[in-house]
Formats: structure tokens, C-alpha cells, sequence
């Protein structure tokens, strides 16, 4: 069985840091254009997105959303966690082969209702460029 960190609520310290990469690979490419279908051809036409200003296919931005449901309950807080909104701004385009981390700041506890508000950079590795930003409110749970 894996094991997975256990933050509790009382102690995350505000503006404490905390960060993850992922890598944007085949698998995670395949897996969300097969699972929802979202074959527009921004995402699937070489052609068409080089014709459309890009560098080469766009991968949806649900790949980030994806990487960001694994950080929240498997990398900090860990699995008391819950998330209740999330709110992303998509600044840039991400491309297959794209190393991207996750970094996510600490920005207010709320001690009603145990939850933390995270200030969130999705930071592009492979160009060095913020690729998104944004925050979210997780619920952390009693165990």
C-alpha cells in the first residue's frame, strides 16, 4: 500500500512553499484525449496548430489540472485533503515533453472549516516561462 504524506491542518505554516515537477508525456497526453475525447485539432494536428501560431500540438490544459489533483492529495497536503475550488489562469501553451513544476505558497489558513488557500505557479522548466497561475482552497480533513 503507498503512503502518502499527512500535513495536518495545525501544521502548515503560512507562507510555507511547497513544489513538485511532472513531465507531460504520451501517457498523460493519450490517457486525457482518449478518456474525454477532446480531439480538437489544436491538440491532435501537428499541421494545423504550427498553422495557428504554435509551436507544435497544445496539450490541454486539463493535463495541469490532472498534475495538480496528484500534488494536492498525494504530494502537500497530502490526504486529508479535499479540494473545494480551484481557479487557474492559463498564461502560456505547453507542448509534449514539457517539464513543468508545480509550486504552491501557503497564502491564508482559514480555522473555520480547517482550510488553507495556496497561491499556484505552474512554472515551465523546459522554457523557463510561468505557464499558468492560480490558486486553491482545500478543506483539510480530521483524521
Amino acid at each position: 500500500m503507498q503512503s502518502f504524506p499527512d500535513h495536518s491542518f495545525s501544521e502548515i505554516a503560512e507562507n510555507a512553499e511547497y513544489s513538485r515537477k511532472y513531465t507531460i508525456g504520451d501517457s498523460e497526453y493519450t490517457a486525457l484525449t482518449d478518456v474525454f475525447g477532446d480531439r480538437s485539432p489544436l491538440h491532435v494536428d501537428e499541421g494545423y496548430a504550427i498553422r495557428s501560431g504554435f509551436n507544435e500540438r497544445v496539450m490541454h490544459g486539463a493535463i495541469l489540472q490532472g498534475f495538480l489533483s496528484h500534488f494536492i492529495g498525494c504530494h502537500f497536503p497530502g490526504k486529508r485533503s479535499l479540494i473545494l475550488s480551484v481557479s487557474v489562469d492559463y498564461r502560456l501553451p505547453n507542448y509534449l515533453g514539457d517539464e513543468i513544476e508545480i509550486l504552491a505558497r501557503v497564502r491564508q489558513k482559514v480555522e473555520t472549516g480547517k482550510v488553507v488557500v495556496l497561491g499556484l505557479k505552474f512554472n515551465n522548466l523546459t522554457t523557463g516561462k510561468l505557464s499558468a497561475s492560480g490558486k486553491i482552497l482545500v478543506s483539510i480533513r480530521d483524521e
